[in-house]
């Protein structure tokens, strides 16, 4: 019994400076990611459908908005087929996970990658 009155107060006091020492010695809290970035994780602050847009449009869209895909009566393929459509997509694109309408079908979309294709509509759609 001894043994036990010393041995829980030397855990505790261990358990209690682990905790406090935070793993890799900086206080610092995490800091926190931009609100719009491109692939490098970089700020942009001008994005255009070139640089920033087609990219994720490719990876998430083109599958089934093509000719023979899924939704071959809206093509998002180029540089006026995504713009034409902007305000549609912008609509799909900040559906709530699980909601119907949501886009891309059955996920979505990084908050980083709404941000940005949020940006580049409210920035009038640059090409280039």
């Amino acid at each position: 019994m001894k043994n036990l009155k010393t041995i829980y107060p030397m855990a505790l006091l261990a358990i209690t400076i682990m905790s406090c020492s935070g793993g890799g010695g900086d206080d610092s809290p995490a800091p926190e990611p931009p609100p719009t970035t491109g692939g490098g994780g970089t700020t942009v602050t001008a994005p255009t459908y070139t640089a920033n847009i087609k990219s994720i449009i490719d990876g998430n869209c083109v599958t089934c908005h093509n000719p023979s895909g899924e939704n071959p009566n809206v093509l998002l393929q180029t540089y006026a087929q995504v713009s034409a459509k902007a305000a549609d997509i912008k609509i799909r694109i900040e559906k709530p996970a699980g909601d119907p309408l949501v886009m891309p079908k059955g996920g979505k979309l990084s908050q980083a990658n709404i941000d940005l294709i949020n940006k580049w509509i409210t920035n009038g759609m640059p090409e280039k």
